[in-house]
């Protein structure tokens, strides 16, 4: 049991082993500290956390205990669960963007990328369709009768709001094969001097799913992370009141 000599001799040693795989945070943050590279770290971090699961188990007699152990032991095991988690994407979605994406863009520059592919778009539009019908459609003007009052009209309901940053969700142009639908009624539904444009910005949204693609492949490869680490914390913390509580009362 957690109470005898064997029992707090694993506790500790369990303990111990999560404190010190907790350090790898610290570690990154240090760059200064000079005992051990990052992948050693990395390693004895994701060892040393599954060692300390059956020692936490022999601690525990393989019994919850009351409330707080119970607690304690199903945060301990959800913050192993999540880190084995967060080690099979970290293996599984580089290769998965090494095939899928023809470049790999830092993710701090996808909201300045799409700002780029918008100002293109609009100068495109306006280069083709003129400055004067753009601003009447944004003031709710609109001449559907003619072919460039209807591509300034697809391009503002439609193409620029897909090329924010943050898109709309349920965008037609978010499906590759939607997306195509869309330009292939406009190519057909406007005049040939006005196919270069579309062309243009056809390719245009094909680089925005690209950067869509991009951002959730981001999002499933550090997302566990929300996870992870507040509940590391909470991890510590459990830990310290199931001690003090095991000590004192």
């Amino acid at each position: 049991a957690g109470g005898t000599w064997p029992g707090m001799m694993f506790g500790g040693a369990g303990t111990g082993l999560m404190v010190f795989a907790g350090l790898l945070s610290a570690r990154k943050k240090t760059v200064q500290l000079t005992v051990g590279s990052l992948s050693w770290w990395l390693k004895a971090h994701i060892w040393l956390g599954l060692l300390s699961v059956p020692l936490i188990f022999f601690h525990a007699a393989f019994r919850w205990g009351g409330v707080l152990e119970l607690l304690l032991m199903i945060v301990f095991l959800t913050v192993i669960v999540s880190g084995l988690l967060g080690l099979l994407l970290q293996n599984i979605v580089p290769r998965v963007m090494k095939t899928q994406l023809d470049s790999e863009v830092v993710p701090d520059q996808l909201d300045h990328l799409c700002h780029v592919l918008q100002q293109e778009a609009d100068q495109r539009v306006t280069a083709s369709c003129g400055g004067e019908k753009v601003a009447q459609a944004i003031r709710g003007n609109r001449d559907t009768s003619s072919s460039e009052s209807w591509l300034v009209g697809l391009y503002l309901e439609t193409i620029r709001p897909y090329l924010e940053p943050r898109c709309p969700a349920g965008s037609a142009l978010a499906n590759s094969r939607q997306g195509e639908l869309v330009f292939e009624r406009a190519r057909a539904s406007v005049p040939e001097e006005f196919r270069d444009t579309i062309d243009r910005l056809e390719e245009l949204c094909r680089v925005r799913r690209t950067l869509q693609s991009q951002a959730r492949l981001y999002g499933l490869l550090h997302g566990w992370l929300k996870i992870h680490l507040p509940l590391s914390v909470a991890l510590l913390v459990f830990a310290l009141l199931h001690i003090f509580t095991a000590l004192y009362y």
